[in-house]
């Protein structure tokens, strides 16, 4: 099954290329767990526009965004799933040109988020104020 996914953010929609999210949860050895979830942090390679909103959002050490990450199937353009993330900073930013490439110029971003949501489950970062 083929896959598309978009990103909307500050009103605007960007083409993601790849996106990983992760969360884990320090284990004993059993496997027993012995600390509470961690996660929120997201990152996405999208195709770059020439806009710098991306680049002022990282090297801002205050600003913080919220966005979804919506995953559709691509015979119907049906969603699939969805990733919602709030009062996320971008903590990494990473853009490349590669004139053989097929999308030559991209810009990787990490996002750390007090909030996910993934559908209908939320995880919540206890960040002090």
């Amino acid at each position: 099954m083929s896959f598309i996914a978009k990103l909307k953010l500050d009103g605007e929609e960007m083409n993601i290329l790849h996106c990983a999210y992760r969360f884990t949860q320090a284990t004993d050895g059993t496997g027993k767990p012995t600390a509470i979830p961690q996660g929120g942090a997201v990152t996405l390679v999208v195709e770059s526009n020439g806009e710098t909103a991306l680049f002022d959002w990282m090297i801002s050490p205050t600003q913080t965004k919220s966005g979804t990450i919506t995953f559709y199937r691509r015979d119907n353009m049906s969603k699939l799933k969805s990733l919602q993330f709030n009062d996320a900073h971008c903590v990494d930013y990473y853009e490349t040109y590669d004139h053989n490439s097929d999308s030559p110029m991209r810009v990787q971003i990490t996002l750390s988020a007090k909030e996910v949501k993934l559908n209908e489950s939320k995880f919540k970062n206890n960040w002090p104020q």
